[in-house]
């Protein structure tokens, strides 16, 4: 595994897998002497360490929540840079992309440093794409959630919210729902899929709720009366588009035997 002080949550040690000092300049990390050959579940597996091709903070929280047993590891920690454009038209285009992309650099830095191997049974490469689709809006900002907005100088999740708002100023039907496409990579040609949606409303104005991150401070919850910033991180994580994929996603890798 990989451990750099500060960084990557620490996993206690297993006597049939001791620590071992990595290279000399590589302080604080660990190679791996063995690997298990079966995972069976996801969420219990105290072996897994889940690669996430994103360092977005927002979404890295959020993970290490859902996936509390395991180490979620970043870019950043593991010293590579990952940098990747969402050319895709669907969500599952640019998850998909994204994550394989990640893995193909994995698989050459491992040849060349200590990092993990990707295809190891006790790593899994994850990426995800996800984004909000307003129904007056014909389904946007869907794949542009994160970039809606650009060229009207919206660049801050408070400004896109803003502008969101305005755009739907008047607007009767206010349906939206949230979509996660979320991707497992095992091995080459060898993935798996999930993609879920969380539906609600936008809201007339912005709640004063500090959950959440992006959309969440417009995003009704219709049957609880509140936005998502409302909703306390665990409650989130049980709801969200995001949670239910990492839980279809750990559903299909344990039916699979992984």
């Amino acid at each position: 595994m990989i451990q750099r002080a500060g960084l990557i949550p620490h996993r206690p040690a297993r006597p049939d897998r001791p620590a071992l000092t990595g290279p000399a300049g590589n302080p604080g990390r660990t190679a791996l002497p063995g690997r298990l050959t079966q995972i069976a579940d996801l969420r219990y597996n105290p072996c897994m360490d889940i690669l996430l091709a994103s360092a977005n903070q927002h979404k890295v929280r959020e993970l290490r929540m859902i996936f509390a047993d395991h180490r979620v590891i970043t870019p950043p920690e593991l010293g590579v840079v990952f940098e990747h454009e969402e050319t895709g038209d669907t969500f599952f285009a640019n998850a998909y992309a994204k994550a394989l992309a990640f893995f193909e650099l994995l698989q050459w830095q491992c040849r060349h440093s200590d990092i993990p191997d990707p295809t190891a049974d006790d790593t899994l490469v994850i990426a995800d794409d996800s984004g909000l689709c307003v129904d007056a809006l014909a389904g946007a900002p869907g794949v542009f959630s994160a970039r809606f907005g650009a060229e009207e100088g919206a660049a801050s999740d408070d400004e896109r919210t803003a502008l969101l708002l305005q755009k739907l100023d008047g607007a009767r039907s206010r349906g939206a729902h949230y979509v996660c496409c979320m991707i497992g990579i095992r091995g080459v040609d060898r993935f798996y899929c999930a993609q879920e949606t969380w539906h609600g409303e936008i809201a007339l104005e912005r709640s004063s709720g500090k959950g959440g991150f992006g959309y969440d401070p417009v995003f009704v919850l219709p049957e609880r009366g509140v936005t998502v910033a409302d909703i306390s991180d665990a409650e989130k994580h049980e709801l969200s588009h995001r949670g239910r994929a990492a839980r279809a996603l750990n559903g299909v890798l344990a039916s699979k035997g992984i």
